[in-house]
């Protein structure tokens, strides 16, 4: 069998790193490891290589191809960016090969001799392991800092909170959108997130088709006081994935759903992909 390790026969099958990365940029949203309800997980070579459950004729990655290239149904659904024209090459590749195995993991999860084994943007790991969800995560504080200061005026108060609920009083300034990003999906409230300065990006797609990009601050934490005509889709940027809101939004407290552990059938905190 192709993709053995030094210290004996491949263990576990991982993809081309160009395929994983394909999935990591533009699938995690629906169909990670903890995909949505009554969806494949995709995340790696053994689901991706099954049979579909909707025509056991083909592949998941066949499926996966024919929705990508999809004008009427596509994959990732909007507000996704559509698969690059080199990503859509490499899936097809990987089929048209017959579904080659170029590398592996070990038991211990090092990457095994023989092939592609070079790491891969969001894959999470070396060699096209599995992409990650942040959302499985325990709850933690990741940057190990909290804000102390009450409701002092700042742009870093108060992380994690329900901002414009906090800020109809009148005490400080007005938002229509407002929020806080984190690296893992059930940050405490007042938790310092540690993506501010990252690269991360929110971005905002009105209804009327007006686009708003938001950049968090140090701790995270994201604000506007422009006009968003709702319902409004939303998604999260950041090296170059995409985390997407599926459900059009007509409340932009963003905050008051994404708590640490989910309200209103929000998984958790707003994360990174």
């Amino acid at each position: 069998m192709a993709g053995t390790s030094s210290g004996g026969a491949c263990s576990v099958a991982v993809l081309p790193a160009a395929v994983q990365t394909m999935l990591a940029n533009r699938c995690v949203t629906c169909h990670g490891p903890t995909p949505l309800t009554g969806l494949p997980s995709l995340v790696d070579y053994a689901s991706l290589t099954a049979p579909s459950k909707s025509d056991p004729t083909k592949t998941y990655a066949v499926v996966t191809l024919g929705r990508i290239q999809s004008a009427s149904m596509p994959m990732p659904p909007a507000p996704g960016a559509s698969a690059s024209p080199s990503e859509i090459a490499a899936l097809q590749d990987f089929i048209n090969q017959g579904y080659p195995k170029p590398a592996c993991m070990n038991g211990s999860g090092g990457s095994g001799g023989g092939g592609n084994s070079g790491g891969s943007s969001g894959s999470g790991g070396m060699g096209g392991s599995p992409t990650m969800d942040p959302l499985n995560g325990m709850p933690t504080c990741t940057s190990m800092t909290s804000w102390s200061n009450g409701n002092r005026g700042s742009a870093s108060m108060n992380p994690g909170l329900a901002c414009i609920s906090c800020h109809k009083s009148g005490e400080g300034p007005s938002f229509n959108i407002a929020g806080t990003v984190y690296p893992t999906g059930h940050e405490p409230d007042r938790c310092n997130s540690t993506v501010g300065n990252a690269g991360a990006k929110i971005v905002i797609i009105g209804a009327d088709g007006k686009q708003l990009t938001l950049t968090p601050n140090s701790v995270g934490n994201f604000s506007s006081g422009n006009a968003v005509k709702t319902p409004y889709q939303a998604k999260v940027t950041y090296q170059g994935r995409e985390r997407l809101m599926l459900t059009a939004q007509t409340s932009g407290d963003c905050n008051s759903c994404h708590t640490q552990n989910g309200s209103m059938m929000a998984p958790g905190r707003i994360t990174v992909p």
